[in-house]
């Protein structure tokens, strides 16, 4: 499976993962490095951060001015001949590696949680709005929801249709049985008062049809943690590891790291939870490979309202070694109605529109901690009645994580041969696959799931639908 920490020779690696497509579609060279930069770059609609060969890249998004995107008149049939390589540049995105972090945010991360204790409630909500405020004045990540992985992968894919002479481009579709894209609820319990409410936001997903995935903390926060956690299990939602104790410190240095994670190890495999996320969305990608899980859901696509800065540019699952990221898309509960103190879901509904426009996988956070009031639970359920008309009218996959991690597994390891005039795909999980075409539509990338009439669905799949993030264009 891929492996995004790892470096690679081929820098038709990440697009032929990311695709699931036959490696002849994927022919990709970066021109031997002459004299290179190292910064931030456009390709297209998209921003980049690695090394640009013969150009200078900008130490700062807000002052670029190179565009790697190749003249088109200069490409040779079915050959792409690039000045950076796209591997470099989609890991540097997704594991962060454009954040610069010094000790000063170190020295300020440790203080805020010391001190977080004796904070009131009103004066941390005016600490994050100063923070939020301040990140809105980035130009990257783009705020929202930053699709800039996702849109470098198509730029790629319309520039291969440009040169090769093909019509269209076979692949294995992102999403089982033909879905658009996919959705996830989960719910972060952060204290006894949350856990008193789980059954009431059980009661209430249950009615609406949805089955989320609640993550406890298993040190200190609850009086019993076991008899929660056997509730949740036994109503057929998802049990997961939040953090050790929830203090703020997990990712403070590496050996406090390397402590904590011998126990939130052991924590998992007692009570077989598969997934984790830590406490306040702390990460380091680099560090996830001594957690002993199948996925992780810290990371989130751009991370201006959560307290570290950064944000992995992409809506859709990836590897880290092993492990599998479900990001973060959409902001959570507490930011949304205590931050920014929103009287409506249209935050919500915007970045869904944006996540579906990607085929990605559009996930929540609602914790039953600040669902409480009724004006809290009269807005979740009208998200709840948002997704249920999504999913009469928009071929939405609503899964638990633990779901989404298989899937995406198995997708991983599919393979798409060509059978005769046709496609075929191999492998375990094939029932659920689907073959999909990529094409240029007036300049701009365009894909079409193909026509399916089996008894593995009740329905004809069939659609055709815009990326809307790519214009190949000549230069």
């Amino acid at each position: 499976m891929p492996k995004d920490s790892e470096q690679t020779n081929d820098p038709s690696r990440t697009f032929l993962d990311y695709f699931r497509c036959p490696a002849n579609f994927a022919i990709f060279q970066s021109l031997p490095h002459h004299s290179t930069s190292t910064g931030f770059f456009r390709f297209g609609s998209a921003i980049c951060y690695g090394s640009l060969d013969r150009d200078q890249a900008s130490i700062s998004p807000k002052t670029i001015e190179s565009d790697a995107t190749p003249p088109l008149q200069s490409l040779s049939s079915g050959e792409i001949c690039l000045r950076f390589d796209p591997d470099e540049v989609v890991g540097n995105l997704r594991l962060e590696r454009y954040v610069a972090r010094g000790n000063g945010e170190v020295l300020l991360h440790t203080i805020y949680y010391l001190l977080r204790p004796v904070f009131p409630l009103s004066v941390r909500k005016r600490l994050q709005r100063l923070v939020f405020r301040q990140r809105l004045r980035y130009t990257f990540p783009h705020w929202p929801v930053d699709c800039s992985v996702d849109r470098v992968l198509e730029q790629l894919m319309g520039l291969k249709l440009h040169t090769s002479g093909y019509k269209e481009i076979p692949f294995i579709w992102f999403w089982p049985d033909g879905n658009k894209c996919a959705l996830i609820m989960t719910h972060d319990v952060e204290q006894q008062k949350g856990a008193d409410l789980c059954d009431f936001l059980m009661e209430l997903d249950d009615s609406w049809g949805i089955k989320a995935a609640f993550q406890l903390i298993p040190e200190g926060a609850y009086t019993d943690f076991d008899t929660l956690a056997s509730r949740i299990k036994a109503r057929g939602f998802e049990l997961n590891i939040h953090d050790l104790d929830h203090d703020g410190r997990l990712y403070e240095h590496k050996e406090l790291f390397e402590k904590r994670t011998r126990r939130i190890n052991e924590y998992g495999r007692r009570y077989n939870a598969i997934g984790f996320r830590s406490g306040s969305m702390h990460r380091n990608q680099d560090w996830f490979q001594m957690l002993d899980f199948k996925y992780d859901m810290s990371v989130p696509t751009v991370s201006h309202l959560e307290p570290q800065a950064g944000g992995c540019c992409t809506v859709k699952p990836y590897f880290v070694g092993n492990l599998l990221e479900l990001p973060l898309t959409t902001i959570q509960d507490h930011g949304l109605l205590h931050v920014l103190s929103a009287k409506s879901i249209d935050l919500w509904k915007q970045q869904i529109e944006t996540i579906m426009a990607h085929h990605g996988l559009i996930s929540f956070i609602v914790h039953p901690d600040y669902i409480r009031e009724q004006t809290e639970c009269q807005l979740y359920r009208e998200l709840l009645q948002h997704i249920q008309a999504l999913r009469r009218t928009n071929s939405i996959w609503i899964a638990l994580p633990g779901e989404v991690n298989r899937w995406w597994r198995e997708r991983s390891e599919l393979q798409l041969v060509q059978d005769g005039e046709g496609w075929q795909i191999t492998g375990k999980g094939k029932e659920r696959a689907r073959l999909a075409f990529a094409s240029l539509v007036d300049g701009k990338v365009m894909y079409r799931i193909a026509d399916y009439a089996d008894a593995n669905t009740a329905r004809t799949l069939s659609a055709t639908v815009s990326s809307g993030n790519v214009n190949i264009q000549s230069q």
